[in-house]
C-alpha cells in the first residue's frame, strides 16, 4: 500500500460526491430549461396561430379573390418568424403556404396529415412528423376556420424540430460551461480539504505500511487530536504483542513445515472452494507435480475418478470429521495403492483458508508384498501338490501289489524318480530365490573370466542342447579378461538365463550369450542372451520376472518348469547392483540384456 493511497481515496471520494451532485443538478436544470423552452416555443406557436386564424376568419368568403389574398397573406405573414403557415380548404386542397407553392401540394385530408383531419372535425390538433414536401421534421399545430358558424377550412402553423433541437443544444452548452467551471473549483476545494483531513493520518498510514512490510517500529510522536493520539498508543502496544506472537508462530511454522515436507505420506491442503493451496514433497514425487504457484482446483490437479468421488461424496457427509478409504489408481502405467484419509478442518479455525486435508498413505509395497506372498504360497502349494500326488498314487499302487512284473516295477521307480527330481529342482530354485532375495546376506567377491563362465555353461547344458539340436554360442572380445564380482550369483543368473532360452527355442535353433566390457573404464559388464525361439507377447512381457509365471510357446502351451528361473535372474542381478531388460518379438525371439558393475584387475593395482 502506498503512503498517499488514503489521500487519493479521500480525494476521489470527494470528487465523486461533488461530481454526482453537480451531475444531478446539471440534469435537473437542463431538463427544466428544455421543458420551459419547449413550452415557450409552443405558446409562441399557438399565439401566432390564433393571430392568423382571427385575421383569416375576418376576411374569409368563397370568392376566388379571397383565395388569392390567402396565398399572399401566407407568403407575407410568416416571414422572419421561422414558422411555416399553411391554409387548407374543406376539401383538403392547400389554399396557401408560406414556403411552398400551394398548387403543387398534395391533398391534406389524408391519414398522412393527422392534424388536418382532426382540425377539419372542429378540434385543435398537434403532431410531430416528417414533411414530404420540405423533407424535414415539423411540429404542427392546427385549428379549424369558421365561416358562418361552420368549418370552412384549416389554418396550420409548423415549427421545424431542428430549431427546437438547436435551442436545446445551446441550453446544454451554456449550462455545461457553467458546471465545468464549478467542477474545477470543486476539485481545487476538495484537494485542499482532503489534504487538511489526511495530514494527521499520514504518519499512522506510513506506520501501517511498515508493519505490513514486517518492520515493527514505534510511531513517531505527532500533534493530533486526542482520539488519534490514543490510536497511536494502541498501535504501538499492538506492535509489541505482534512481534512476540510472530516469533512464536514462525518457530512453530518452521517445525510444522519440516514435518510436512518430510512426511512419507502425500498431503494436500484444500480450501472451501475445492482448490489445492499446498502439497508437500511426497505429493510432488508420487504424483509427479510441479511447484504450486497459485491455488488450483482439485479436479484439474488430481484427475482420478476414485479420488474425486471419495472427496466429493464424503464432502456431502458433514457429520464426519475424518473419513478414509482404500483406493487403487494408475500413475505412469504403474498401479498404486493408497489409504486415502480426509480430514475436515473446523470452520471456526483459521488455517490460511484450509478447509480439508487429504492424506495419501502409500501402501503399494505392502499390497504388492501381500499379493506376492499369497501368490507364492498358492503357486508353491500347486507345484508341490502335483508331484506329491503322483508319488502318493504310485506308492499306493505298489503297496496294493498291483505291479507283479519287474518291468512295471521299474516303470514305477522311473515315475518316482522323475517327480522326486521335479521336487529337487523346485527346492533348489526356491533356495536359490531365497538366497538372491535376502539382501542382508553378503556375497563373496571372487575372480573369474568370460572363458571360465563359457566352459561351465557349455558343460552344464551339453546334454540339453544336444537333445534339442540347439547350437549354444558363448562369446567375448575379452575372453580371458579377469574381473571381480559375486561369482555365485553371477553364475546363478547366467545358468537360468541360458536354461530359459533353451526351453523356448525350437529344434535346430540358436542361443547366443555375449560378454562385453566398457572399453573406457572397464567397470561395467554387459551380458546379452539372445535366442531365435518363440518370443514373448507384449501382454506377457511385464510378468515374465514374476515368481511361478510361465510364458506360452507358439502353440499357446506353457512350457514345463517351476516358473522361478527369470525371477531368480532378476533378483540375482539386482543383488549384483545391476539391471536387466527384455526385448522380444513374438515368433522371432528374445534378447535379455544384463548390465552389472564389476572390478577389474587393473583397478585393483
Amino acid at each position: 500500500m502506498k503512503s498517499y493511497s488514503f489521500f487519493t481515496t479521500l480525494f476521489l471520494g470527494n470528487i465523486i460526491l461533488i461530481g454526482f451532485i453537480l451531475g444531478f443538478g446539471f440534469w435537473l436544470i437542463t431538463s427544466d430549461m428544455n421543458r420551459q423552452s419547449s413550452e415557450l416555443s409552443l405558446r409562441f406557436q399557438r399565439n401566432f396561430l390564433s393571430l392568423v386564424k382571427g385575421g383569416l376568419e375576418a376576411s374569409w368568403d368563397d370568392s376566388e379573390n379571397t383565395r388569392q389574398l390567402i396565398s399572399q397573406y401566407c407568403n407575407s405573414f410568416s416571414k422572419g418568424t421561422g414558422l411555416r403557415l399553411t391554409v387548407v380548404s374543406l376539401d383538403g386542397r392547400a389554399l396557401g403556404d408560406s414556403e411552398y407553392p400551394a398548387d403543387k401540394m398534395q391533398l391534406h385530408n389524408t391519414e398522412s396529415h393527422p392534424e388536418i383531419i382532426k382540425a377539419l372535425s372542429g378540434k385543435y390538433a398537434e403532431s410531430i412528423r416528417f414533411s414530404r414536401t420540405k423533407q424535414i421534421r415539423y411540429r404542427y399545430i392546427a385549428e379549424p376556420i369558421y365561416y358562418r358558424g361552420e368549418v370552412a377550412g384549416v389554418v396550420r402553423v409548423a415549427l421545424p424540430v431542428s430549431d427546437l433541437t438547436a435551442v436545446r443544444r445551446n441550453i446544454f452548452y451554456g449550462v455545461s460551461t457553467g458546471f465545468v467551471l464549478m467542477l474545477f473549483a470543486s476539485i481545487i476545494l476538495s484537494t485542499f480539504l482532503s489534504w487538511i483531513w489526511y495530514k494527521p493520518l499520514r504518519v499512522i498510514s506510513e506506520s501501517a505500511v511498515r508493519i505490513a512490510a514486517g518492520r515493527f517500529e514505534p510511531i513517531t510522536q505527532i500533534t493530533a487530536s486526542r482520539e488519534l493520539m490514543h490510536l497511536i498508543n494502541v498501535i504501538n502496544q499492538m506492535q509489541k504483542m505482534v512481534v512476540g506472537q510472530l516469533e512464536t508462530i514462525s518457530k512453530q511454522g518452521e517445525r510444522l513445515q519440516v514435518i510436512l515436507q518430510n512426511l512419507p505420506d502425500a498431503v494436500f491442503a484444500i480450501n472451501s472452494s475445492d482448490q489445492v493451496v499446498y502439497y508437500n514433497e511426497s505429493a510432488k514425487r508420487i504424483f509427479e507435480l510441479d511447484e504450486l504457484n497459485e491455488p488450483i482446483s482439485i479436479q484439474f490437479l488430481l484427475r482420478y475418478s476414485s479420488i474425486l468421488n471419495f472427496y466429493f461424496n464424503e464432502g456431502e457427509n458433514i457429520s464426519k470429521t475424518i473419513s478414509s478409504e482404500l483406493i487403487n489408481i494408475k500413475i505412469n502405467e504403474r498401479k498404486r495403492s493408497f489409504e486415502l484419509e480426509k480430514i475436515s478442518v473446523p470452520s471456526d479455525a483459521d488455517y490460511n483458508g484450509i478447509a480439508v486435508l487429504l492424506l495419501f498413505n502409500d501402501i503399494t509395497t505392502i499390497t504388492e508384498t501381500n499379493r506376492m506372498k499369497a501368490d507364492f504360497v498358492a503357486n508353491t502349494s500347486h507345484e508341490l501338490r502335483t508331484p506329491l500326488a503322483t508319488i502318493r498314487a504310485t506308492l499306493d499302487n505298489a503297496a496294493d501289489g498291483i505291479c507283479d512284473d519287474i518291468l512295471e516295477f521299474r516303470g514305477i521307480i522311473g515315475i518316482l524318480d522323475r517327480h522326486v527330481k521335479r521336487l529337487e529342482i523346485l527346492t533348489d530354485d526356491l533356495l536359490s530365490l531365497h538366497d538372491v532375495e535376502c539382501g542382508d546376506i553378503a556375497g563373496r567377491i571372487e575372480e573369474t573370466t568370460a572363458k571360465e563362465q563359457k566352459d561351465k555353461l557349455e558343460t552344464l547344458f551339453a546334454n540339453k542342447v544336444s537333445e534339442k539340436g540347439i547350437r549354444l554360442f558363448v562369446e567375448s572380445e575379452f575372453i580371458d579378461k579377469i574381473f571381480l564380482t559375486d561369482v555365485k550369483r553371477l553364475e546363478l543368473a547366467l545358468q537360468n538365463l541360458v536354461d530359459n532360452a533353451i526351453k523356448f527355442t525350437a529344434l535346430g535353433g540358436v542361443v547366443r550369450l555375449t560378454f562385453a566390457f566398457d572399453r573406457e573404464e572397464h567397470d561395467w559388464l554387459t551380458i546379452q542372451c539372445e535366442d531365435n525361439g518363440c518370443g514373448i507377447s507384449e501382454d506377457e512381457q511385464p510378468r515374465v520376472f514374476e515368481r511361478f509365471y510361465r510364458a506360452k510357446t507358439r502353440n499357446g502351451i506353457r512350457v514345463a518348469g517351476t516358473g522361478l528361473g527369470l525371477a531368480i535372474v532378476k533378483h540375482a542381478v539386482e543383488r549384483l547392483g545391476g539391471t536387466i531388460t527384455l526385448k522380444s518379438i513374438l515368433n522371432q525371439g528374445s534378447v535379455f540384456t544384463v548390465k552389472i558393475p564389476i572390478t577389474t584387475k587393473e583397478q585393483q593395482k
